[in-house]
């Protein structure tokens, strides 16, 4: 086990916690509680982060991807990205395929911004942020 490595991960927002630890194998839980540099990683990916750490010792990983807390988005949140980016209401009309009065009434804090409509706008900011620092980075 490698601590150097596990304190490296949590300061990236990865937590591994070593659950049962014998001679044999060692248990241990690897959960991702933030996004860094929005970079999202899958049960795999998780898991093979992990062996790397307990390497060569064989372990047991129980992965758990991040999960989003839809309650920081809010109107004021969605306004403020929007801001940020320049995006129009347009873009959001046909980009999220949402109609005219729906925007209009979620950007005035009148509208129905229910979990799903929150999950599609974080992920929609999060596509467009990885898709702006792509761009720079290619040109």
């Amino acid at each position: 086990m490698n601590k150097q490595s596990i304190n490296n991960y949590k300061k990236a927002g990865i937590d591994i916690t070593i659950l049962e630890d014998n001679k044999d194998i060692t248990t241990v839980r690897i959960k991702q509680q933030r996004l860094i540099n929005d970079y999202l990683l899958n049960q795999k990916q998780l898991h093979e982060r992990a062996k790397e750490v307990f390497a060569p010792q064989q372990v047991h990983v129980r992965p758990v991807v991040f999960t989003l807390n839809v309650n920081q988005v809010t109107t004021d949140w969605i306004l403020a990205k929007k801001k940020e980016y320049g995006i129009h209401n347009k873009d959001f009309i046909k980009q999220l395929a949402l109609n005219e009065s729906d925007v209009k009434q979620i950007l005035k804090g009148e509208g129905k911004l229910n979990r799903a409509t929150k999950t599609a706008f974080f992920y929609y900011f999060l596509v467009y942020e990885l898709n702006t620092i792509f761009r720079e980075e290619l040109f």
